[in-house]
């Protein structure tokens, strides 16, 4: 909203949210190999899209050898098969409905929406299967009126409302103090678990030893006499 000419230009938006920046009634064909033997149902806010085509299982990754069908089934979420691939198309047109009491009806149709494409099972989109398109941000800049009270919360939260995806103002590439995802899980054992184990496997085996140690060992007399009276009150 406060980045000018730079607005088209996908690295303001952040690495780590997979931003694709679209011009007006740009035509849009996606492209989504599943390398995955999992099913992955895909979503696209906003739109309405054609499914050009839809792999079967195991069909690999997209060649453009399929016969495309004359009239595509319009969806806005459909299955990607496991180790298959769709090809979605849709139109760059969408005009943002939500801010209908703060712009003037003329502007309606030219006010256009950031919307996200995104596998449906939720823990997939936490970890990033997801991508961020943006429709048009010159335009949107220029219809666009977020309301002073949700500007307040952000200002409550010391979450910056203008520059790029770090809120830095002054050089829109600088994606420093951006927000960065979790490291990835490092592959076999580090030094932390390894001492955790050993440590969890020495307690194992001594309470086991003192279980059997505890087990093995005599009666004490305390325990005996105390044995003997619960006999007797129960009369046996």
């Amino acid at each position: 909203m406060s980045s000018g000419l730079s607005a088209s230009n996908a690295e303001i938006y952040g690495v780590n949210t997979n931003p694709f920046v679209l011009k007006k009634g740009d035509v849009v064909e996606i492209v989504l190999n599943n390398a995955d033997p999992g099913k992955h149902p895909f979503h696209l806010h906003g739109h309405s899209f054609q499914t050009v085509v839809r792999s079967k299982e195991a069909a690999g990754f997209y060649v453009g050898n399929e016969t495309l069908p004359k009239v595509p089934m319009r969806r806005d979420t459909i299955m990607a098969n496991p180790n298959g691939n769709i090809v979605l198309r849709f139109k760059a047109d969408n005009p943002d409905k939500s801010f209908v009491s703060v712009i003037p009806s003329h502007l309606l149709t030219m006010s256009l929406r950031v919307w996200l494409f995104h596998c449906h099972i939720e823990w997939h989109v936490s970890s990033g299967l997801m991508a961020t398109i943006i429709e048009a941000p010159e335009e949107l800049q220029k219809t666009l009126v977020i309301p002073q009270d949700h500007l307040q919360v952000c200002s409550e939260q010391s979450v910056p409302t203008t520059g790029n995806a770090a809120g830095n103002t002054r050089n829109l590439l600088d994606m420093t103090g951006a927000n960065e995802p979790p490291a990835p899980l490092p592959t076999g054992f580090t030094a932390r678990g390894i001492v955790a184990l050993v440590f969890s496997c020495l307690s194992a085996f001594l309470g086991i030893a003192a279980i059997t140690w505890y087990g093995a060992g005599e009666i004490g007399a305390s325990e005996l006499a105390s044995a003997k009276k619960r006999i007797t009150k129960a009369g046996i």
